[in-house]
C-alpha cells in the first residue's frame, strides 16, 4: 500500500535533488579513494532529519514502503536526506535494512526485532550447524535472502515513477558480514572455543560461509545500482574500491594474530581474490587499533578500511601505512564533531580519504562543509 508519507518524502527529493552537483560529488569521491589530486577531501555530514519520523523497525522489516522511507531518511552511517539538504558530498544511497543476520539466516537462524532496535540474531545449536554446513551452500532465495531481494525490487518499482530520484539514489549491497562474523552469528560465544577444539570444523565451515557470501553477493547483483566505474561500488554511506565491505568486528577484537589468520585472514582473501577483477573489496571493523592488524588485514586486492571507531586509532600512522598500499581509509569521523578535521588538515592530509562529521542541524552541516572546503583550498 502506497503511504502519502513516502510520497511527500520523494516529492521532496525530486524536487530538491541537483544532479550535477550529485555527479561531481560521485567523481570527487572516486578520485580521493583512487588516491588522485582532488580540490578536497569528501565530506559526508551525520545529522538528524529534521521534519520527518523514521518508522519503528518492528514495522519496516517486513514493510519494503516503510523501509524504504526509513533508508531516504537515514542509514547506519549517513543520510540520504540530508545530503541532498547540506550538499555534503556523501552519494545517495538505500539497501535492504534487514540487519546483521542475512547470510546467516540462510543457515536456519532467525532474526528478531525489539524495543526499536536492530535486529536481534539466535543461534543454532551445533548439530544443527553442523547439518547446515554439510550441504553445502544453502537456497539463496529464501529467509532474509528472499526479503533481500523482495525489497530491492520494490525499490524499482517505487523510485521508477521519480526518475531524478532513480537516477541520483543507489540501491545498495546489504548487510552481508564477514566469515568469521556470520560464523560467530549462526554459532554464538561456542566458535571461540570451537577454534581450538575443532579447528577442521570450523575451517570446513568458513569455507561454505566465504563460498555463500560470494555467491550471495552475485545473487544480489542484478538488483543494485552500486557500481561506479567497474571497480568500485557505493555502499553503507561510502564509495569503496571493488565489489564488497566485509565485516571483521568478531574477528578483529577477539581473536590473537595467529588464530585471527586462520580463520579470518585466509577467507578475507578468498573474497578479495574472487572479486580481483571488479576492484577486490573494502573492510570494516569496531574497536581499536592493534599493530598486528595492519599486518593481517593488508591485502592487494584491499582498495578501503573503515574504522567503526576511528577515535581509537591514530590518524598519522594508520594513514601512513595504508597510502602505502594504495588503500583509502573511508569514514574517518564518525562519531566525532567537525573539530576533529583539524587533525587532518595539520597532517596535510590531500587524497585518500572520505571524511565524516556529526553536526548539530542541516544549517550547521551547510557551514561546515563550506569552511571544510576553504580549510583545504588554504592548504594547497
Amino acid at each position: 500500500m502506497r503511504l502519502s508519507a513516502v510520497d511527500r518524502l520523494l516529492e521532496y527529493f525530486e524536487e530538491n535533488i541537483d544532479l550535477e552537483h550529485i555527479r561531481k560529488i560521485e567523481k570527487l569521491n572516486y578520485e580521493a579513494l583512487n588516491y588522485g589530486e582532488v580540490p578536497f577531501l569528501p565530506l559526508t555530514i551525520r545529522t538528524a532529519a529534521d521534519g520527518f519520523e523514521r518508522f519503528p523497525l518492528e514495522d519496516a522489516f517486513d514493510n519494503p514502503e516503510k523501509m524504504l522511507y526509513n533508508e531516504l531518511l537515514s542509514s547506519t552511517f549517513h543520510s540520504s536526506y540530508n545530503s541532498v539538504r547540506t550538499k555534503d558530498h556523501c552519494a545517495l544511497q538505500i539497501r535492504s535494512n534487514h540487519g546483521i543476520g542475512i547470510i546467516a539466516s540462510l543457515f536456519g537462524c532467525k532474526s528478531s526485532v525489539f524495543n526499536n532496535e536492530m535486529p536481534w540474531v539466535s543461534h543454532i545449536s551445533l548439530d544443527d550447524a553442523k547439518k547446515a554446513f554439510a550441504g553445502g551452500v544453502p537456497d539463496l532465495n529464501q529467509a532474509l535472502g528472499k526479503k533481500v531481494v523482495d525489497t530491492c525490487s520494490f525499490y524499482h518499482e517505487r523510485l521508477k515513477s521519480y526518475p531524478r530520484t532513480y537516477q541520483a539514489v543507489h540501491i545498495t549491497q546489504p548487510d552481508m558480514q564477514g566469515p568469521f562474523d556470520i560464523f560467530h552469528l549462526i554459532l554464538g560465544n561456542d566458535c571461540f572455543l570451537l577454534v581450538h577444539d575443532d579447528p577442521q570444523f570450523c575451517r570446513e565451515a568458513l569455507e561454505v560461509i566465504t563460498e555463500t557470501y560470494i555467491r550471495f553477493r552475485e545473487f544480489v547483483n542484478p538488483l543494485l545500482t552500486d557500481n561506479y566505474n567497474g571497480d568500485a561500488v557505493f555502499v553503507h554511506g561510502f564509495l569503496c574500491g571493488g565489489k564488497v565491505i566485509l565485516k571483521n568486528d568478531t574477528a578483529a577484537i577477539n581473536l590473537s594474530e595467529t588464530m585471527y589468520h586462520d580463520f579470518e585472514t585466509v577467507w578475507d582473501e578468498r573474497v578479495y581474490e574472487h572479486f580481483a577483477g571488479c576492484g577486490g573489496g573494502a573492510l570494516h571493523y569496531c574497536g581499536p587499533e592493534r599493530d598486528w592488524h595492519y599486518r593481517e588485514m593488508s591485502d592487494k586486492n584491499l582498495r578501503a578500511i573503515n574504522f567503526g571507531n576511528p577515535e581509537m586509532h591514530s590518524l598519522e600512522k594508520a594513514y601512513n601505512f595504508w597510502r602505502l598500499n594504495n588503500t583509502a581509509i573511508v569514514g574517518w569521523g564518525v562519531n566525532e564533531g567537525p573539530d576533529h578535521l583539524e587533525k587532518v588538515y595539520s597532517l596535510g592530509i590531500s587524497t585518500g580519504m572520505q571524511l565524516m562529521a556529526v553536526a548539530g542541524s542541516a544549517g550547521q552541516g551547510k557551514e561546515i562543509v563550506k569552511r571544510h572546503e576553504q580549510r583545504m583550498a588554504e592548504g594547497r
